[in-house]
């Protein structure tokens, strides 16, 4: 019954996460993602937005005034009634036609923004399950370092009380085991807190059960030329810098349309109440009236040309912010290969020292059965290979970290 229940509450409280799942789980769920979505939407209400400047416009209105009696005198009116209804249409005005190239600019430097956001989300997705697969290692690690502890004070503990052993020994054991039981300790609230870090990412109610194990591939090749070609072509980031010079640039335009004319037409149907003669009653006059408007801004205190000079300096900032990107981008890849060097070399190294340890374990576990050795030279054999075991996990996680970000840099 105790098994069953054990099962249904897995059943309940946990399912399976591959990372792919988790990947695609966060490109729905994380708040990044979902804003710039959001931001895009904005974007094409802009567009909307601009291109009503180049489409006809009908408006109209009506108005009633009735004036006092001390107001009335002569043949005028006490009840006036206007209205009117006017089409206007712009002919000219490169600002609206400058807003829409704006607008469409600025969509597209949103889309690799939402692009950008994905792939940093991707790569932090990654990140994240790595180290939780690395963390769970460490439990079990410290689960069985604990175990072999626990017998080692059973055993300082049998002797001390046949009077074999001295005192300090059964308490430098029983301290030792508490070590290792902090150490556990120490090692779930780690695992614990990477998973409700996970969870709140990528908005998870249910506590996943993480698939996969940490393994590499020391034989992959990187070749930093075509890496550093990649990034120059793939890099989202790099997209979006590139981006921002163009709607700097189309902003620039647009500060500029105000040295151009507008040319606007519009046509109108009016009616309003008057006497046609001096003895007449009151009339609808109605009719049509058709006119062009052609403006030009002379002169308004130098405004135009200080916003111009404004948009200008802001084409060179984000040249320079472009440039600050690619030498930043391209410093995390190269930084990025040298890290991934340094960590295939360490791990041909800790896998021989686990060699080692592991031999040297057998040796001592051998030594004691045999009655040479010390159940103690057990445990510090133990402990030296699993601290070793450890070591090449924690490499290992972090080979396939900076893996997943020579990936982000380069796809």
């Amino acid at each position: 019954m105790r098994v069953i229940w054990v099962i249904l509450f897995l059943f309940t409280f946990s399912f399976p996460l591959t990372l792919e799942e988790a990947v695609s789980i966060a490109l729905k769920n994380v708040t990044d993602v979902k804003l710039s979505r959001y931001e895009l939407k904005k974007l094409d209400y802009e567009i909307k937005k601009a291109l009503s400047g180049i489409l006809p416009k009908v408006t109209g209105s009506y108005s009633y005034l009735r004036l006092d009696d001390s107001l009335v005198y002569g043949f005028a009116l006490r009840d006036r009634q206007s209205y009117d209804i006017t089409l206007s249409q712009t002919i000219f005005n490169k600002a609206i036609f400058d807003s829409i190239s704006l607008a469409k600019s600025q969509k597209e430097l949103q889309n690799l923004i939402l692009e950008d956001v994905k792939r940093e989300v991707v790569y932090r997705v990654k990140d994240m399950y790595y180290a939780i697969l690395y963390k769970w290692t460490v439990v079990e690690l410290k689960k069985e370092n604990l175990k072999y502890w626990e017998e080692y004070l059973k055993t300082v503990e049998e002797k001390y009380k046949a009077g074999i052993l001295p005192k300090v020994e059964y308490v430098r054991a029983k301290a030792q085991f508490e070590n290792a039981k902090a150490e556990l300790a120490q090692a779930r609230a780690d695992y614990e807190k990477s998973i409700e870090n996970f969870k709140a990412f990528l908005k998870l109610e249910k506590t996943p059960e993480f698939m996969g194990k940490l393994e590499v591939n020391l034989n992959e090749d990187f070749s930093e030329e075509k890496l550093l070609e990649f990034l120059e072509k793939n890099n989202s980031t790099l997209k979006v810098a590139k981006a921002r010079i163009e709607v700097a640039k189309k902003t620039y335009n647009l500060s500029k349309a105000d040295y151009y004319p507008t040319l606007d037409a519009y046509l109108t149907y009016e009616g309003y109440t008057t006497r046609k003669s001096l003895f007449g009653g009151k009339e609808w006059v109605k009719g049509y009236t058709f006119g062009i408007s052609l403006n030009y801004k002379f002169f308004d205190g130098f405004a135009r040309e200080a916003e111009v000079a404004q948009r200008k300096v802001d084409i060179f900032q984000e040249k320079e912010r472009f440039k600050d990107t690619f030498f930043n981008v391209k410093r995390d890849l190269k930084n990025a290969l040298l890290e991934i060097k340094s960590l295939k070399e360490r791990i041909k190294a800790v896998k021989l020292s686990l060699e080692a340890a592991k031999e040297t374990l057998k040796l001592a576990t051998e030594r004691h059965k045999e009655g040479i050795g010390t159940y103690l030279e057990v445990l510090d054999a133990r402990r030296n290979y699993n601290d070793t075991l450890d070591t090449l996990h924690f490499l290992t996680y972090r080979y396939m970290s900076t893996l997943a970000l020579i990936e982000r840099l380069t796809r």
